[in-house]
């Protein structure tokens, strides 16, 4: 049986998950977008039933993350 030992363990970086990060901070974004969308013409009433500020504040850590995440695994050149 294999050992484990600690230098082998890191963080991963390569392109898989570089290109899994920038598709996060995509598809947050654009929710993010929709979300003000929605808020704009629906009102508050109908921000409320679909979450409301807990929705919002779920979708910017979204985004936060995944912008944490391309910085920490953008490829080297």
């Amino acid at each position: 049986m294999n050992s484990i030992h600690l230098h082998d363990v890191h963080f991963p970086k390569g392109p898989n998950l570089f290109a899994l990060s920038v598709g996060d901070v995509i598809l947050c974004a654009m929710a993010v977008l929709f979300f003000a969308l929605s808020w704009l013409i629906g009102g508050d009433e109908f921000v409320n039933d679909i979450g409301g500020s807990v929705s919002l504040a779920c979708l910017l850590a979204g985004l936060i993350v995944g912008l944490v995440m391309c910085v920490m695994t953008k490829p080297e050149k």
